[in-house]
């Protein structure tokens, strides 16, 4: 259990900010927000709240703060864009030498309950099992130097009665067997309707905004980014999930972005003559092509070359392939790279595809590479509190992610400040330089040192330890 005599240096530091985005009154429980979610094991308001046992705030005004949101989400997390800009180490990239990407990824924020808005019964494909969870689609940025979130939505289950109902107001068909099952066979009922609102919603605008899908929400956040950032062009890596055929068209022609996907080894390709194989499949023919080339009276090119991909201060090896390739959904070729760690080509291959033509596999393994941070801010965002809270509304969980976000980003933004870092070096006899967990770790260890001094300049005033352990402890116990 920690207690604070005051916000954390690094909020101290940084808050200033965000200072005109919020009213006197809110600006003080932001600091106490973001101040919780740096020291706090507990990430819940009431927890985060008793931390504090000097500056003491009215548990019911702190929970106002976060319900009520008077302040604006969205100009808060631009403003946490814009500092994040102020620094080299953490601005946007745009030199080839070390150029940004943004990767596209979405999370389950699992809880226990059903009472929670736009909580949903999902598949957990990490532990095999559904889970009530929130899905939280994130846009994320990665450089050789740093990392961090850059926009950020949960997406709404789809309410696919209301939906049904406007299909039959447009005139389409919907199977009346399947829609007097929908409540005794309730899955089955959401696959359909699945499938027929897939089919139709392109066609049929007022359809369409009844329901976002994650690759919907995907395309927003990257419409998003052009149009807050309209000179930053970066590449964006997705995972299998988010490779779809209409997503990289809109993302190609659309947005004229250029992109990194993953495919699953089942995806077709389409070969000269209009055969069609599996990946699996042509990956194989590859392999045994590649090896006859080993041949001495086999004069055909190898298939894989060793390739170098620079990735965070450390170059990985990789044999791929690299041409491109008609794939079957996709309406132009692809720059399919088929990719393996091992010489010898017997490990599992990674299939990647690009729109850019003209690539070299290095460039686009590099992109792909970077997608892996997203998975690690999945990961030590929830650490910071991600998936930890007890909110019921929609929107104060959203204000939650939003907070979130600021207080991991300050600890990225803390990586690259040397006058914040010489600072807590000199207080705490120790090198701040590390993984994020331990930067959390030495903000934990220095509200520990701001206690120490609290409790030594009180009884150097003549309070007894007593008089300062019952300051104290009434705010745990409370």
């Amino acid at each position: 259990m920690y207690f604070l005599v005051k916000c954390p240096e690094i909020v101290e530091q940084y808050s200033p900010s965000y200072e005109d985005l919020f009213s006197v009154e809110g600006y003080r429980y932001f600091r106490r927000y973001i101040s919780g979610l740096l020291v706090s094991e507990n990430k819940t308001l009431e927890a985060i709240n008793r931390l504090f046992i000097i500056e003491k705030r009215n548990q019911s005004s702190f929970n106002r703060f976060v319900n009520g949101q008077h302040f604006d989400i969205e100009m808060i997390n631009k403003r946490r864009l814009a500092f994040m800009q102020q620094n080299e180490g953490t601005c946007f990239k745009t030199l080839s030498t070390n150029q940004g990407v943004l990767s596209l990824d979405d999370t389950l924020l699992s809880h226990y309950g059903s009472h929670m808005e736009h909580i949903y019964n999902l598949y957990d494909h990490v532990h095999k099992h559904y889970t009530l969870a929130h899905n939280l689609v994130s846009l994320y940025y990665s450089d050789d130097q740093t990392d961090y979130p850059v926009f950020q939505d949960l997406w709404i289950p789809a309410d696919w009665e209301s939906i049904a109902l406007k299909m039959k107001d447009l005139g389409i068909h919907i199977n009346e067997q399947k829609w007097e099952q929908r409540q005794s066979n309730p899955q089955k009922w959401r696959n359909y309707m699945r499938d027929r609102f897939r089919d139709y919603k392109d066609k049929h605008p007022d359809l369409k905004v009844l329901y976002d899908t994650k690759l919907d929400i995907g395309l927003s956040l990257l419409r998003q980014f052009g149009k807050q950032y309209p000179n930053v062009n970066l590449p964006v890596a997705m995972d299998s999930g988010y490779t779809a055929a209409d997503l990289c068209q809109a993302i190609d022609q659309e947005l004229n972005m250029t992109y990194v996907g993953s495919l699953a080894d089942y995806q077709i390709v389409v070969l000269s003559g209009g055969e069609e194989v599996t990946l699996a499949d042509f990956t194989k023919r590859l392999i045994e092509q590649h090896k006859q080339h080993k041949n001495p009276e086999n004069t055909a090119e190898p298939k894989f070359f060793k390739t170098s991909v620079h990735y965070k201060g450390r170059t990985d090896t990789f044999y791929a392939y690299c041409a491109n390739h008609k794939l079957k959904g996709y309406s132009k070729k692809q720059r399919l790279v088929i990719s393996f760690k091992e010489k010898d080509l017997t490990d599992i291959p990674r299939y990647s595809i690009s729109n850019r033509l003209n690539w070299f596999a290095s460039q686009i393994l590099r992109v792909r590479r970077h997608r892996w941070p997203v998975e690690t801010y999945h990961q030590e965002g929830k650490e910071e509190g991600l998936d930890k809270y007890q909110l019921r509304d929609f929107g104060a969980i959203k204000t939650h992610i939003a907070f979130v976000s600021i207080a991991y980003s300050m600890l990225k933004y803390a990586k690259h400040d040397p006058k914040l870092l010489s600072m807590l070096r000199q207080r705490l006899d120790t090198e701040p330089i590390g993984s994020l967990p331990f930067l959390r770790k030495i903000v934990q260890a220095d509200c520990i040192v701001h206690l120490i001094e609290f409790i030594f300049l009180n009884y150097q005033l003549g309070k007894s330890i007593q008089d300062i352990t019952a300051q104290i402890v009434p705010n745990a116990v409370r």
